[in-house]
């Protein structure tokens, strides 16, 4: 176990009929739901809970860290290009690809001056780029 998580106990029927020993649990993940709790009622309690989760890192939900770069993208444990195959490569580029078109798109959305004529337009297509966002 890392700093990242921490491990709640099942009880000890259950574990046995589950074959695992607890349930493991991001802080971080902890942290955001309950600023998501305190949203209504408290925000300024919930700014705070999201202030102490940034203090931990992102986890997978096994409990592995997850590492990023400084763009703040998922670095890839190990360099599996040379495993892949072509269509597979192709499938990967074509991904990298359209996620940095819609990133373009979204950056000349922000930076554009919006004016009375466009702007139903401009709402629609920000609202496209929303849903489509992960």
């Amino acid at each position: 176990m890392n700093c990242a998580n921490f491990c709640l106990p099942y009880p000890d029927e259950l574990a046995k009929e589950l074959g695992a020993t607890g349930f493991v649990m991001s802080i971080r993940r902890l942290f955001e739901l309950l600023a998501r709790e305190a949203d209504d009622k408290d925000p300024v309690k919930a700014a705070l809970l999201r202030q102490a989760a940034q203090h931990y890192p992102d986890t997978y939900p096994d409990g592995e860290i997850i590492i990023r770069n400084s763009l703040t993208n998922i670095v890839a444990e190990e360099d599996d290009w040379d495993d892949l195959t072509d269509s597979q490569k192709i499938h990967r580029g074509n991904v990298n690809a359209a996620i940095a078109n819609v990133d373009r798109i979204r950056y000349e959305l922000e930076m554009m001056i919006d004016s009375y004529d466009d702007t139903e337009e401009l709402t629609r297509l920000r609202r496209e780029l929303a849903t489509i966002a992960v």
